[in-house]
C-alpha cells in the first residue's frame, strides 16, 4: 500500500475534477532483424500512441469536453497537445503546487499518478490487461517473444 501522504495527495487532486484518466508508457523495444529490419515485439504500439490515434480511439468511449489527466513517460514537449482539439488536458504538472511539496523522487511520483488513476471514472490504458479494459492498442502487453515488423499507419486503427 502507498504511503498516506501519497494517498492524500492524490484524493486532493481527484478531488479538484470528474476526471478521465489515459496512461501510455511507450516502451517500444526495437531490433533490426539479420536483413536490416526493424522489428518489434509490440508492432502497433508507436501508432497506437500517438496524439492523432488516441483521439480516434477514445472518441467512442468518452464524449468530447471531458477532462483527461495524462500520466505518461512521453519527453516531448505539447505532444498530447493535440488532443486538446476535444478535450481538456491535465498533467502531474498542473498540480504542482500539492505534488510537489510531498513528492520526494520518480518512483513517489509514478506511485501518485497511479492512486490518482485507480480513482478514474473511465480509465484507458495503453495494453488491454482484461478483458473489459479499454485500451489504447490491441498488441498484447505479455511479451511474446514474436518480433514483427511496426506499423505506423492510421489505416490499420482496428487491426490487431
Amino acid at each position: 500500500m502507498a504511503a498516506k501522504k501519497l494517498r492524500d495527495v492524490a484524493d486532493q487532486v481527484k478531488g479538484l475534477h470528474v476526471i478521465m484518466m489515459l496512461y501510455t508508457c511507450d516502451e517500444i523495444k526495437t531490433r533490426k532483424d539479420r536483413f536490416g529490419v526493424h522489428r518489434s515485439l509490440h508492432p502497433h504500439l508507436d501508432r497506437d500512441t500517438r496524439p492523432e490515434f488516441i483521439l480516434l480511439r477514445i472518441k467512442k468511449w468518452i464524449p468530447p469536453g471531458r477532462t483527461f489527466f495524462i500520466a505518461s513517460n512521453e519527453r516531448t514537449p505539447g505532444f498530447f497537445s493535440h488532443l486538446s482539439v476535444s478535450y481538456k488536458l491535465a498533467y502531474s504538472s498542473n498540480y504542482s503546487s500539492i505534488i510537489d511539496p510531498v513528492v520526494e523522487n520518480n518512483y513517489q511520483l509514478f506511485m501518485t499518478e497511479r492512486l490518482i488513476l485507480m480513482g478514474a471514472k473511465t480509465f484507458v490504458r495503453t495494453f488491454k490487461e482484461d478483458e473489459t479494459d479499454l485500451s489504447l492498442t490491441h498488441d498484447p502487453k505479455k511479451n511474446t517473444k514474436k518480433w514483427q515488423i511496426p506499423a505506423y499507419s492510421l489505416d490499420d486503427s482496428e487491426g490487431t
